[in-house]
């Protein structure tokens, strides 16, 4: 089942949605509180402090206030308004608690066994004054846990920006859905734990929402990808092109060409010049080898009907080369994937080779070459996702912003975050493996260009996860067959 993320304004439209399908806005924060109340530890005999603002996220704090006193937990409450009317929702539930202890500022917080922050939820879009930055940073510094509703107070729940200090989290409990800033960074890593609990809100308001943007899950592409079949031969499962480099600089087209392999590329010809190709044949095994005496010599391979796609950047080197082999490679063949130094050898002039990438390109940068081929304007917005829209629509092709939160995204606004937690990725060669696998996936009778890239991304970050501490390049590859094994069960389940 697809699982949508979702911006600030869409929530706000599920909960309209909802009250316009007969849930009152009070039932939606009453039962709100009561899915907060079942994520608190209870078995204690200490004080509580709750801590509310005044909108709808303090409101669900003053729920969960009177639920915790009726249970003969001892609580106390800051409410901090900042001299703003509280919402009509919030002020109700505040009413109710007459006899609970109401502070200004918490006192001694070794007083205190835990916090529940209700501060500001999904609302908070401008920087926090000293006085709560000041807040934040005493409860994170008492070492007390704190469990935050919908969003810990100090994060964009759009762009997952911290805005000054921010509550770290034992645990977040947020409602129908997860919002962006539970996936990117660096707001992910301050959440916690996330659960995410019903208050009543139907999935069909999802059908009037369309959201766009997705969590990648197999779900979205398994249906696409190209497990071979008994009639295959190796040309049928499509033969991968990828463009080495100088002779001391092979070791990234070949870690590309051996994960595309294991992927399921029938073929990778590797193209070299006959210096290179001295030091690389002694290197490969199943690999082709296509060595280049002429310019011609390029343009002929990449005519050959066997190619599926073309793989240029990694280890390539930025020079006239390069750059003139990824223009030859996006003229002739549909299925581009433009990695790495074929990526900075545009830097000076990206229009050059936007004007001949295409809806079907995949561009792989990380944030370094991001910000090379878009520009300040453009690298420097908060926003993660709407940085890579902007930069789809620029090229006119697919982009993959690699990280822990990668995302990618085409020129119709179409995302997918891939949220990983396999920080061992981030070592040497990582990039290249995932490249060819991504180049391995894309091609005609195989999948669409953003599919192969989500997929990818997925098999990619899997396989981190799942290897873990003393992970490096190599071990990506060794382990792609129990991956696919995975997936062609996952595919078989979901029939």
């Amino acid at each position: 089942m697809t699982e949508y993320i979702f911006t600030s304004n869409e929530m706000m439209a599920a909960d309209q949605l909802a009250i316009k399908n007969g849930i009152s806005s009070q039932s939606l924060m009453h039962n709100a509180g009561e899915a907060v109340l079942k994520n608190l530890p209870l078995d204690h005999n200490g004080i509580v402090l709750i801590i509310c603002g005044p909108g709808n996220n303090g409101g669900d704090g003053y729920v969960v206030a009177g639920l915790l006193s009726n249970l003969g937990v001892t609580v106390e409450v800051v409410s901090l308004e900042f001299g703003k009317i509280p919402s009509k929702d919030n002020q109700f539930y505040k009413n109710k608690l007459d006899q609970l202890i109401f502070k200004k500022k918490p006192s001694d917080l070794s007083n205190y066994e835990y916090v529940v922050d209700a501060l500001f939820g999904t609302g908070l879009s401008r920087n926090l004054s000293d006085e709560i930055n000041d807040l934040i940073n005493d409860i994170n510094s008492a070492d007390l846990d704190v469990y935050s509703i919908d969003v810990p107070t100090g994060i964009n729940s759009d762009t997952g920006k911290v805005h000054g200090a921010a509550f770290k989290s034992k645990k977040t409990v947020t409602f129908f859905n997860k919002k962006l800033c539970h996936y990117l960074l660096p707001g992910r890593q301050y959440c916690g734990e996330i659960v995410v609990e019903d208050i009543g809100i139907s999935k069909n308001v999802i059908k009037k929402i369309m959201p766009k943007i997705k969590k990648n899950e197999p779900s979205l592409w398994i249906d696409q990808f190209p497990f071979p079949i008994s009639s295959d031969h190796k040309y049928s499962r499509g033969m991968l092109v990828i463009n080495t480099g100088p002779k001391y600089q092979t070791g990234a087209a070949r870690l590309a060409g051996r994960s595309a392999l294991r992927v399921g590329a029938g073929a990778v010809t590797m193209v070299c010049d006959e210096e290179t190709a001295e030091i690389l044949e002694p290197q490969i095994s199943v690999e082709l080898l296509s060595v280049i005496k002429e310019k011609n010599d390029f343009q002929r391979l990449l005519k050959d009907k066997r190619v599926s796609s073309v793989l240029i950047g990694p280890g390539n080197g930025v020079n006239d080369e390069t750059k003139a082999r990824t223009l030859m490679a996006l003229a002739f063949v549909d299925n581009c994937v433009i990695d790495a130094d074929a990526i900075t050898c545009f830097e000076n002039n990206p229009t050059e080779l936007f004007i001949d990438t295409y809806p079907h390109t995949i561009l792989t940068p990380h944030e370094g070459e991001f910000k090379r081929l878009f520009g300040e304007d453009i690298a420097s917005m908060n926003d993660k996702v709407l940085r890579c829209i902007e930069a789809a629509k620029l090229a006119g092709s697919i982009i993959l912003l690699k990280g822990a939160d990668t995302v990618i995204a085409n020129p119709n606004g179409n995302v997918v975050i891939n949220s990983s937690e396999a920080p061992y990725l981030a070592t040497a060669g990582s990039g290249d493996v995932l490249a060819g696998i991504i180049a391995s996936l894309v091609g005609e009778n195989k999948m669409k260009a953003f599919d192969a890239a989500c997929a990818g991304a997925y098999i990619h970050s899997k396989l981190g996860e799942m290897i873990g501490p003393g992970l490096i390049a190599e071990d990506l590859i060794d382990n792609i067959p129990l991956m696919i094994k995975k997936l062609q069960s996952y595919a078989n389940d979901s029939k």
